[in-house]
């Protein structure tokens, strides 16, 4: 029972702790020292010119309508582009270039027209030469 008192501390009117040898312990004004101490540990300040960016996923974009500035038709789907986010993958419908004059994707720009539009243009019967004007 000796060596049960000999750890036990001695609670003073300040709400400090005395051990056996007298030493006086502020058990609060520790913990508060302590806590500052892991905070200040824990704060990290980016530097001032860290640029953070969010990179959207481009991978399932809708497919759209494209005209071609060299051949002028008009075609569906997407042009190929390298998402930074799935770099590796790769999408076999995508045009690299245009479908009817092998041009490449710089020429091409997206149209203002819909498919719908697109696809009359594409049905509507040509006039031929017995057509009088």
């Amino acid at each position: 029972m000796a060596s049960a008192n000999s750890n036990a501390k001695a609670e003073t009117k300040n709400g400090n702790y005395k051990d056996q040898n007298n030493n006086i312990e502020n058990i609060n004004n520790n913990s508060n020292k302590v806590n500052k101490e892991i905070k200040q540990k824990l704060k990290y300040e980016l530097p001032s010119d860290y640029k953070y960016e969010v990179h959207k996923c481009i991978c399932d974009r809708p497919q759209k309508v494209f005209e071609c500035g060299r051949c002028h038709h008009y075609f569906h789907g997407r042009v190929s582009e390298l998402c930074k986010v799935h770099p590796r993958d790769c999408f076999l419908m995508d045009f690299c270039s245009c479908p009817y004059c092998f041009t490449s994707t710089t020429n091409v720009m997206e149209s203002s027209l819909s498919l719908e539009q697109v696809r009359k243009i594409e049905e509507a019967q040509l006039p031929d030469d017995s057509d009088d004007f």
